[in-house]
């Protein structure tokens, strides 16, 4: 795909979008199919980004790279509307058990310690990590990028990201035991 096309969109070409919709929905529609495996809620996730793209086309960057915008954008959104899935049942699951047990305070006390600690220990262990790497699992896990978003944003190779993400897990495995 062209960045041309990208441009047209920016300044309103209308049948720049249909273009876009039209070579695109199809890789991103099966992209996203392997994540979320419901048809429905996938066509809604691409009905929104192509709404929110020309809604907010005149804010919208120069993009080189249209396709592997577009697929970080639909993964990141499928992973959203499942993380909402999964916290609207945590929600109910929730209510249930604080229906059936009360915590004391020496409970909530030790809880809250441990919790901390964890949280230390796990600061500790990505400390530990190479700048490189440490900066790689914040790209991949915090911010939610693709393997190839990584390395096109850091110029190196997807396969160098894949080795630093394996080793890294590797080592905060290792710490964490």
């Amino acid at each position: 795909m062209k960045a041309e096309i990208w441009e047209q969109i920016r300044n309103g070409d209308a049948n720049a979008m249909k273009v876009l919709y039209q070579d695109s929905y199809q890789d991103l529609y099966a992209a996203a199919l392997r994540i979320l495996p419901d048809p429905d809620k996938v066509k809604d996730c691409l009905h929104e980004i192509f709404c929110e793209v020309w809604q907010n086309r005149e804010n919208l960057s120069q993009v080189e790279h249209i396709k592997a915008y577009l697929k970080t954008c639909v993964r990141n959104r499928v992973l959203r509307e499942i993380k909402l899935d999964q916290n609207i049942d945590a929600i109910d699951e929730h209510e249930e058990v604080f229906q059936l047990k009360e915590y004391s305070y020496e409970q909530l006390l030790i809880e809250s310690q441990q919790l901390q600690e964890d949280k230390i220990r796990i600061w500790d262990a990505l400390n530990k990590l190479t700048p490189m790497q440490r900066e790689i699992m914040s790209l991949k896990f915090f911010e939610g990028l693709s393997y190839d978003a990584i390395a096109l944003q850091l110029d190196i190779k997807p396969r160098t990201v894949y080795n630093h993400v394996y080793s890294a897990i590797s080592s905060l495995r290792s710490e964490l035991k």
